[in-house]
């Protein structure tokens, strides 16, 4: 065992490393829906308020737990770098990646192979180019989880897997998929479920219970937010949005994103495969010899329950039909690269010939680090990049923060309608900038519309959801954000800003208005 801890502690460290250089190169180009999660996190720093905006109380912070590290990390942080949640998440993704690297060593531990393995793993799923591009939303949380599920599962730890699975479920609602199937292939887990599950619902009822009697709702008002917008277009939804979306836009980071994906789907075939003639040949053997004692399950069950959440999730938000949002593909995309790496490893294990196996890994990790960084559009380098390599907003980071600061000293106290996009807006003019993210009164129609159309079950769990929402009425606003129509000019007398739109390199103008004009 001695010998085990210095390749850990290795693993670790390299997790470290790669936090800290993400979080470096993306520290000025993150994309506009982070702004929301730091908007959160400084108003809880500052104020223990849970809303975008310092004046409203609001429930669109997809992921509680995120919001309240990034609190933590930014109080902690205050005595040297006051309030700035930006620092305090370069902070909290170095530990996370960290973290993520230690259990993931110990899951190769576990699984019988070398903990470079778990190394190399470590680098596939952080140098997708869509984790990548949402730093600082919870896609780096999501991958520790995954990785510290995986461990707790396969070292047969029902409580700390329960404690693991609370702190996951917090960290977004819809990992439940992967907490439930890793739990039913992990033989340790199922023989004492009820631990597990008590445990699980200690961690994370308190907050669910706190949201549904203080902020109106147990689940965050993203879910009727984002399963209501169409604003990609048609043909465009979460099933279609690599291929009709994204890869017209930004091919390298698309393929870069989906090849590990792909090999780990076809690694986890592989697995069922040989799980399922290991369990024939046990069939046979103690069909033969009765006296034969029970032989523990594969060792690998747990594994394939990260692969099986990865392609379950995947099939859950296409049926929900979401718009194809980059962080939305992280959870299957990181899950099935821990299963490409891992599997192959395990499937190597007891292979006769693994020289093509390792000659395929030793270039897996290297191909993704070049991919990433050619996947880096021209006009972001040099680094730290000026947006992420799959970016859509309709302004750059640095151009939504100008306008913000700007726009804050122009409204003071006075409301302001948000032009879509409200994240970076928000955090730089610290106004009552509204839409549904930031007024609850706003969403309140989403809410009604989303609940008549729910089929019987749905509509009367969304029914219990709201039973305790307030129905407020919408204040009126003072100002409003629009943009201009590609290729005109403003009112005379606007205030405006130009803008330019991502990688499209589209020009629009951003303006400021009266309310009513």
């Amino acid at each position: 065992m001695p010998r085990l801890i210095t390749p850990v502690r290795t693993v670790l460290l390299l997790g470290a490393l790669l936090g800290a250089a993400l979080s470096w190169v993306a520290s000025d180009g993150l994309t506009d829906d982070t702004y929301i999660t730091l908007s959160y996190a400084r108003n809880v720093a500052e104020h223990a308020h849970w809303g975008l905006t310092p004046g409203m109380t609001s429930n669109a912070a997809t992921s509680p737990l995120n919001v309240l590290l990034l609190a933590g990390f930014t109080v902690l942080l205050r005595p040297v770098a006051g309030v700035d949640p930006v620092l305090a998440l370069g902070v909290l993704t170095t530990v996370l990646c960290a973290v993520a690297g230690w259990c993931a060593a110990r899951a190769a531990v576990r699984l019988g192979v070398s903990t470079a393995w778990a190394g190399v793993a470590l680098v596939v799923v952080l140098a997708n180019p869509f984790l990548v591009s949402a730093l600082g939303l919870e896609v780096v949380l999501l991958a520790t989880a995954m990785a510290a599920l995986l461990a707790t599962a396969l070292a047969r730890r029902p409580a700390l897997y329960g404690v693991v699975a609370g702190a996951a479920l917090l960290a977004r609602l819809d990992m439940v998929v992967f907490v439930v199937l890793i739990a039913l292939t992990a033989p340790g887990v199922l023989r004492r479920l009820h631990v597990a599950v008590g445990l699980c619902a200690a961690v994370s009822l308190p907050w669910f219970a706190f949201s549904w009697f203080q902020l109106g709702s147990a689940i965050p008002d993203t879910f009727v937010i984002k399963t209501l917008q169409h604003t990609f277009g048609p043909g465009r939804t979460y099933l279609q949005g690599l291929w009709t979306h994204y890869h017209p836009l930004m091919t390298t980071a698309v393929v870069v994103g989906v090849v590990p994906a792909v090999l780990g789907l076809l690694v986890l075939l592989a697995l069922l495969v040989a799980a399922a003639a290991q369990g024939l040949r046990r069939a046979v053997t103690r069909w033969r010899s009765p006296e034969a004692g029970p032989t523990r399950r594969p060792a690998a069950g747990p594994l394939l329950g990260l692969g099986l959440g990865g392609v379950v999730y995947f099939g859950v938000y296409s049926v929900l039909g979401v718009p194809p949002y980059q962080w939305y593909y992280v959870p299957p995309m990181a899950s099935l690269s821990y299963v490409a790496v891992l599997g192959t490893a395990v499937l190597a294990r007891g292979a006769r010939h693994r020289w093509p196996v390792r000659a395929w890994l030793s270039l897996l990790a290297p191909a993704s680090v070049v991919g990433l960084a050619l996947s880096v559009p021209a006009a972001a380098l040099p680094v730290p990049w000026g947006y992420p390599p799959v970016f859509g907003n309709f302004a750059t980071p640095a151009q939504y923060r100008t306008i913000g600061l700007q726009v804050g000293k122009l409204v003071g106290d006075e409301r302001v309608a948000s032009p879509g996009e409200i994240g970076t807006l928000a955090y730089s003019c610290r106004c009552e900038i509204v839409d549904a993210f930031s007024d609850p009164a706003a969403v309140q129609g989403q809410i009604e519309e989303r609940t008549q159309e729910a089929g019987p079950v749905l509509q009367a769990l969304l029914r219990a959801n709201y039973a305790r929402r307030q129905h407020l009425e919408q204040q009126p606003v003072q100002q409003v954000m629009r943009w201009t129509a590609p290729g005109t000019e403003p009112p005379a007398g606007t205030r405006w800003w130009p803008t330019t739109a991502g990688t499209w390199q589209r020009q629009d103008k951003l303006m400021l208005l009266p309310a009513g004009s």
